[in-house]
């Protein structure tokens, strides 16, 4: 695109000033609250878990939770996402977001696992702002800001914030924009300040790895590729300032695990291998390959037409042309290739490495939501985009013949695509945040009543449902597995028992009753039905 076409566009966008930033960006935060509740309920186990652990963080300095007699005694008592580890709950995935969260829960209250998520991302956008103006254009940039926040997966992602990816994505621009922009500058005291920037941009990759260390090797070899393009620009100043925040990450990273795990190389997801020795050789060579998941490139590439191309069907159509367009840009021409070169590196990484993986995450193998890991996954692919969305509506308002109407092609296709990002966060799907939300008041009515019906010391057995008793009761799952039968008579004599899942059909209750259940001298009784699912009680008859 010509300089002047550039400049002529930009005259048409001059209404996405400031007062539009910070319209979007409030636009944004509210509709990133639309699942707060009361009862302090989640969409997913990870949710659930991640606010149990911070907030056992908060009020104790510690990520194991309390000792448990019962959990001692049957180490399957846990919900999803957890685990137990010496008769006590810890995290079954990475420590940094209980971690991070914990802490400002501790500082600023519980009301912080809800908002910090959203205020955090809307830090992210400004600083990703400033890297997109470094190389276009403020136009571009400023809709970049905008495309970031309103994108479908981040504003999906950032109202379930106590999921890690969104976290991981905002320490990961504002370690680039730390970096890259050096916000932080001037002297104080004769302090100069601007080494602040390095360290804190080094501090921000660490605490990224500390959230998401499955992301370690991609990231490594980004760091090592950018240092060798831009090697000019680089001091040893600079770098030991860098490595310096980096270590102090890593090395909370490091720490926590051996507090919480007894190893500082052991995660919740390899808890249980033989031996911290056999743990590294085999994360390193098996888990952390290339490509962990094997290379599938016609499943990376089906994946990827359907979460990314197809679900974002209005965003793909205009970043196909902007991906060409911001190639072609005049505007530090060499940096901008150099830009693209690596994030497309990075994106066809994403791709091949969880595209060529199967991964249902709804009972429907065959649902296509924005629920689904794929859409997360790639959540650094779609940031890639936004500027390349800015170049296109910039390219098509400098078609207009006049000032008015260039910005009316803005506003039109900013309304659009808002319209359309809208339907497909809130509103589209079986997983769309309204659904949710109605969702988690129907459950919390559900949890009243249960928690209302049961003891404070029973155990619940479910298939689903951990995560609407839990922490409020133990939870043990799922009913369908023999391991679970082959406990029940000793659950049942150590405390009061139940069973929350899919109503019976009267032959199933029948045959627990005089089969199943009655070979364990066990039997069990309805409590009391909620739409589709009963509350049961599993005691000696």
């Amino acid at each position: 695109m010509g300089s002047r076409e550039g400049r002529e566009g930009s005259k048409g966008l001059k209404g996405l000033g400031g007062g539009g930033l910070v319209l979007v960006s409030v636009l944004f935060f509210v509709g990133s609250l639309v699942l707060v509740n009361p009862a302090q309920l989640y969409v997913s186990p990870d949710e659930t878990a991640n606010a149990f652990f911070a907030t056992q963080f908060a009020q104790t300095l510690s990520l194991a939770g309390p000792d448990d007699e019962l959990a001692g005694q049957f180490n399957r008592l846990h919900p999803r996402s957890t685990l137990v580890l010496d008769g006590q709950l810890v995290p079954g995935s990475f420590l940094g977001l209980p971690f991070l969260y914990g802490f400002f829960v501790m500082i600023l209250g519980p009301m912080v696992l809800w908002i910090f998520t959203p205020l955090l991302t809307i830090l992210a956008a400004y600083g990703w702002r400033q890297l997109v103006e470094r190389y276009t254009t403020s136009t571009v940039a400023n809709m970049a800001f905008a495309f970031f926040l309103l994108h479908p997966a981040v504003w999906y992602y950032s109202a379930r914030g106590l999921m890690h990816n969104i976290l991981f994505l905002d320490l990961l621009v504002l370690a680039t924009w730390l970096w890259v922009v050096r916000p932080i500058g001037g002297k104080v005291a004769e302090v100069d300040r601007s080494v602040w920037n390095d360290l804190l941009s080094g501090l921000c990759v660490g605490l990224a790895l500390f959230v998401r260390t499955s992301e370690f090797l991609w990231i490594s070899i980004g760091l090592v590729l950018a240092g060798c393009i831009w090697w000019r620009s680089l001091s040893w100043r600079r770098v030991r300032a860098g490595l310096f925040g980096l270590a102090v990450g890593l090395g909370l990273f490091f720490l926590m695990n051996y507090l919480t795990y007894g190893h500082p190389l052991t995660t919740g997801y390899t808890l249980g291998t033989p031996s911290a020795t056999e743990l590294v050789v085999s994360e390193s060579v098996d888990s952390v390959a290339l490509l962990p998941f094997g290379f599938h490139p016609m499943n990376a590439w089906r994946h990827f037409s359907t979460y990314a191309v197809g679900m974002f069907w209005w965003l793909s159509m205009l970043a196909l042309p902007g991906f060409f367009l911001l190639l072609s840009s005049s505007h530090h021409r060499r940096n901008v290739r150099w830009v693209i070169a690596l994030a497309t590196t990075v994106s066809l990484w994403l791709v091949l490495m969880y595209g060529s993986w199967e991964i249902h995450d709804n009972p429907d193998p065959t649902a296509i939501t924005m629920a689904n890991s794929y859409v997360r996954y790639w959540l650094p692919m779609y940031l890639f985009t936004t500027p390349m969305i800015a170049m296109t509506i910039q390219w098509i308002a400098a078609r207009g013949r006049s000032r008015l109407a260039r910005g009316f092609i803005v506003t039109t296709l900013f309304l659009g695509v808002l319209g359309l990002n809208i339907n497909s966060v809130f509103v589209q799907g079986q997983d769309g945040l309204v659904k949710m939300r109605e969702e988690l008041s129907d459950s919390a009515q559900i949890q009243e009543s249960v928690l209302r019906s049961t003891e404070d010391t029973s155990v619940i057995i479910v298939d689903r449902g951990d995560k609407l008793f839990f922490p409020h009761r133990h939870v043990w799952y799922p009913l369908r597995d023999e391991a679970t039968y082959d406990a029940m008579p000793a659950l049942s004599q150590a405390t009061t028992l139940y069973y929350y899942g899919v109503t019976f059909p009267e032959e199933d209750f029948a045959y627990l009753n005089r089969s199943r259940l009655k070979r364990m001298d066990l039997g069990i009784e309805l409590v009391e039905t909620y739409g589709d699912e009963s509350l049961y009680r599993i005691n000696s008859p």
